[in-house]
This record gives C-alpha cells, sequence and structure tokens, in this order.
C-alpha cells in the first residue's frame, strides 16, 4: 500500500473528509490531494502535521505499526532525521524511475533543494 493509499484511510477512519481534514493539519487542500494520489509525497512541515492529528509517521511512510500513535508519542514529532533515514531507505530501494520521480518532485516542493541541486551540478562541471 502506498503512502497515499494510507493517508486516504488514515483520514476516512478518523471519520474525516479531506476537506476538513485539510483544516485541521493546515495543509493545502490541493497538496493532500496530490499525497492520496500519489502525485506528491508529503514534506517534512506536512509529516509534523499529520503526526499532530495522531497519525503515526512511522505508519504512514512505511506501512508498519500501528496506523494512530498511542497517547505516549502523540507528542512527539517527527525529527529531520528520522524523514532524512526513511527517504534515504527508500532511495536504495528505488528503480530509476522512481528515484527520477522523487527528483522531480523535490525540486518541485523544495526550492532550497532545487538550489542545492545547481550548485552540486556547478562543482561537478569544474571538477570535469
Amino acid at each position: 500500500m502506498t503512502i497515499g493509499k494510507r493517508l486516504k484511510n488514515a483520514i476516512k477512519n478518523k471519520g474525516l473528509k479531506l476537506t476538513e481534514f485539510a483544516k485541521k493539519s493546515e495543509i493545502p487542500y490541493r497538496n493532500l490531494q496530490g499525497y492520496i494520489a500519489d502525485e506528491m509525497i508529503p514534506g517534512g512541515k506536512s509529516l509534523i502535521k499529520i503526526a499532530e492529528l495522531g497519525v503515526s509517521t512511522d505508519w504512514l511512510l512505511t506501512g508498519k505499526g500501528e496506523m494512530y500513535q498511542t497517547k505516549a508519542t502523540s507528542k512527539e514529532t517527527t525529527t529531520e532525521k528520522e524523514i532524512t533515514n526513511w527517504l534515504s531507505t527508500w532511495w536504495k530501494g528505488a528503480d530509476e524511475e522512481h528515484r527520477h520521480w522523487l527528483n522531480v518532485q523535490m525540486k518541485r516542493y523544495f526550492p532550497e533543494y532545487a538550489s542545492w541541486c545547481e550548485q552540486e551540478k556547478k562543482k561537478e562541471g569544474r571538477k570535469s
């Protein structure tokens, strides 16, 4: 099951419509539509907002564990390191087509990443 399908299930199981979840999470409705359609991957800020509504980020990203956080962990948030580790694991297991898709999405939604890629490309050009 994909991240989008898991997110859709979590929202449905909470008894919320997508518009209600968008309002509660303060994630733009269009972004949620993109996540559910697997056109986009939730970024760090969105993952934190989803987690604040009780959805387990471990479950959302990997499908492992419980759909919702237990009371003991509900106040914890996903750290940048956890997200980076998950992305690294995903990247290693992805084929070239999926890597290209992620790269395009990252550039589209994270201008910092696009700038970093351009800087790295220039460095590569100077080394050649």
